[in-house]
């Protein structure tokens, strides 16, 4: 089943602390005992997303982690990618490292229509949630996230 893992759940608490504090360098000591965390596991989320491109790193005396891009144009669906890694719900969307589909019986699949649909309806309503909205603590209302998507998903599958 579909589920956040709590190394995900801990790196969106971590970009949004980052992101309420932007341009500050922020310790990730500070981050755990805010949230009242492990400070390995923060420090793990925290490394993860530097290499992901989404907060950046700085060394030395006063070191830490900080948060300078724009909150509005960090997606929910880039957060999941980069703590994640590549996903998708079905393994006949899941490409492997030439391009190919894993699924071996993708092209005689009965239901892979209806969860491709599903699959690119859940990625693009993860790609409307801004991390922006989430240090808002809210999300985009409908029709933005729903049946319009889904709908649009199910029409043009790949």
């Amino acid at each position: 089943m579909l589920k956040i893992s709590k190394l995900t759940d801990y790196g969106l608490l971590a970009s949004v602390y980052l992101a309420r504090k932007a341009g500050e360098i922020v310790a990730a000591r500070e981050i755990a005992a805010f949230y009242h965390l492990p400070i390995p596991m923060i420090t793990k989320v925290l490394k993860t997303l530097h290499h992901g491109g989404i907060i950046d790193s700085h060394r030395g005396v006063g070191g830490g982690y900080s948060f300078r891009g724009d909150v509005e144009a960090v997606t929910l669906g880039q957060l999941l990618e980069a703590l994640e890694g590549p996903w998708d719900l079905v393994d006949c969307e899941t490409q492997d490292g030439e391009g190919k589909a894993r699924c071996t019986i993708r092209t005689g699949c009965p239901s892979r229509r209806l969860m491709s649909g599903i699959n690119r309806a859940i990625k693009g309503a993860f790609d409307q949630v801004t991390l922006g909205d989430l240090v808002r603590g809210g999300v985009p209302t409908a029709p933005a996230l729903g049946a319009d998507l889904f709908a649009s998903a199910m029409e043009n599958p790949s």
